[in-house]
């Protein structure tokens, strides 16, 4: 069959149900000659928070239907229109294994991927901050696409206690845990996060206890141990003293 000619024009395929999230694509073989005609499609099936829209050279914002991130790219910071996507979802992300580094690291050597190529001001792997949860998982698709930091702003919705320490980490397209620096972060209050990014990429507000509170706490705890352990050696060296305070606080005359 040349080029699938003697195909039929007409293919009805019928009602079919999904009963499986994922991506699924799908071409007409008769319209498409791989050169200058292109029929394909792609069809997106989640239980997730999403949202899809096309932004241009003239910039955009889009919004996820639930509120809680939001994508700004000022004008000129594509040179062509570029269909993105953002997607929510749980979890916690995190510094890459051994195993997954060493993978990646095999992977370049072959020339299965490209060498990763980093903004100096990030952070990465055991460089980078941990911590836990104070938002979900915000992917900005397509992660793979690089933009000029200043011109691309992110908001995600968080939460965290007010004696928190919050920032931001990501992973990048090919895996690499990086934490961003304050540089990058616009504004952090209300349990709103706006900071800058340079691409696609998966991004999440995390949260660790402040360390100064914590100090003081610890303290502050060391002082009421010693104090109660100095009165208990007090009275039993001055019984004296331990009947009087027994008298004032039981009530006897």
């Amino acid at each position: 069959m040349e080029e699938l000619d003697d195909a039929g024009t007409y293919y009805n395929m019928g009602l079919r149900q999904i009963t499986t999230p994922g991506v699924y694509n799908y071409m007409c073989t008769r319209n498409n000659n791989f050169s200058n005609r292109s029929q394909k499609g792609r069809i997106v099936i989640t239980t997730k928070p999403f949202v899809q829209k096309k932004i241009g050279v003239a910039g955009g914002e889009m919004e996820l239907p639930n509120g809680d991130a939001r994508l700004r790219i000022d004008p000129e910071a594509l040179s062509s229109a570029v269909l993105f996507y953002i997607e929510e979802s749980r979890g916690l992300l995190g510094q890459s294994t051994e195993e997954e580094s060493e993978t990646r690291r095999k992977k370049r050597q072959a020339g299965e991927l490209p060498d990763e190529s980093l903004d100096e001001d990030l952070a990465t792997e055991d460089d980078a901050d941990t911590g836990s949860k104070a938002s979900d998982i915000i992917s900005v698709y397509p992660l793979e696409l690089k933009l000029e930091k200043t011109k691309a702003h992110l908001r995600i919705k968080y939460d965290a206690q007010a004696s928190d320490t919050t920032f931001v980490a990501m992973v990048t397209d090919q895996g690499t845990y990086a934490s961003l620096p304050d540089s990058r972060i616009e504004s952090m209050e209300s349990g709103n996060a706006q900071f800058m990014i340079s691409g696609g990429g998966k991004y999440q507000v995390l949260k660790y206890p402040y360390v100064p509170v914590i100090i003081g706490f610890c303290i502050l705890a060391i002082v009421l141990l010693a104090l109660v352990i100095g009165l208990f050696i007090f009275f039993k060296k001055n019984p004296q003293a331990r009947y009087r305070v027994k008298r004032i606080f039981g009530g006897d005359v």
